[in-house]
């Protein structure tokens, strides 16, 4: 930790911060050398006075979601952290402004509320739209961010707005959907997502239900769930077969380097088998990559994040 540095020294006891925080400890990956300073902010407003003390004292940011889409180095991350999981208004329905047949509910919650837990208070309110992420790990506010979705079904599909902390600025604003420009995996966002709210359909709640049931059923079978891992760890090529079944062709599933292992349920997951180094699974990836392109002229993009020195 830069102790020697007032404005650390000064940072970490204005707001009481975790120092030299193990970042394995906040990511499913379990994977991460520590962090100089660590903030769970509770509020908007407590976010906004980290990051303006921050900027005063030169201290860079970091900003994690639930750590579930995310790689950290061994060495860990410098300066502050800050994670948004803890920023949580609880969830609120009402009916949306459009009649007819382009009625619908608005859901509207913090982006710290888990994906799990928004999913299931729609489903037991009769609200259909959600039923995709079952299984989708982490906040509500990172599948936002990244887009999150399966083959057909997106986070773009289904959002309303979004209510974005610039972090220049610092100033607070609502961008409403035709202003978020999603891509595959992407929304494009450059702010903190704060809140946000979905346009999701009236249905028979037990049918919901039984949808959600079903794709957790298979993603349980197609899946390394309750491993530690970050997901799909590549992108799918814009066309031709997916990046699993490419890695799977080559040959590499199974493949490891120490407990870094290439999933034997899906090779598009690089699993922790137990202490595997951030430089095990990049290793990994690299092999992973050299291999596609030999074998297909294809490179093979990451769709986790890698943070840290």
């Amino acid at each position: 930790m830069k102790d020697q540095l007032p404005g650390y020294t000064q940072l970490r006891r204005q707001f009481s911060l975790q120092q030299d925080e193990p970042m394995s400890r906040h990511t499913s990956f379990r994977v991460g050398g520590p962090a100089d300073l660590f903030a769970q902010p509770v509020d908007r407003d407590e976010l906004q006075a980290l990051l303006t003390a921050a900027k005063k004292h030169h201290i860079p940011v970091t900003l994690l979601g639930s750590g579930t889409n995310l790689l950290i180095t061994d060495k860990g991350i410098r300066g502050l952290v800050i994670t948004t999981r803890k920023l949580k208004t609880g969830v609120r329905i009402f009916p949306g402004p459009e009649k007819g047949d382009h009625a619908g509910m608005i859901l509207e919650t913090g982006a710290g509320e888990r994906l799990a837990k928004v999913a299931r208070i729609a489903a037991e309110n009769g609200l259909s739209g959600l039923e995709f992420t079952a299984g989708i790990p982490g906040t509500i506010g990172g599948a936002v961010f990244m887009n999150a979705g399966i083959p057909g079904k997106e986070m773009a599909g289904i959002v309303r707005s979004v209510d974005l902390l610039e972090t220049e600025s610092f100033n607070m604003e609502t961008r409403l959907r035709d202003q978020i420009y999603f891509t595959y995996r992407s929304s494009g966002l450059t702010g903190i997502i704060l809140g946000l709210s979905l346009t999701l359909r009236h249905r028979d709640k037990n049918r919901i239900k039984q949808t959600m049931l079903q794709n957790l059923d298979k993603k349980s079978l197609t899946q390394p769930m309750g491993m530690a891992s970050a997901g799909c760890f590549f992108k799918n090529p814009a066309h031709g077969e997916p990046a699993g079944k490419l890695i799977e062709e080559a040959g590499l599933k199974g493949f490891r380097v120490n407990d870094a292992r290439i999933s034997d349920i899906h090779a598009n997951y690089i699993v922790n088998t137990g202490k595997a180094s951030c430089d095990d699974i990049l290793l990994l990836k690299q092999i992973v990559q050299t291999t596609i392109m030999k074998k297909y002229r294809i490179k093979l993009e990451t769709e986790v994040r890698v943070e840290g020195e």
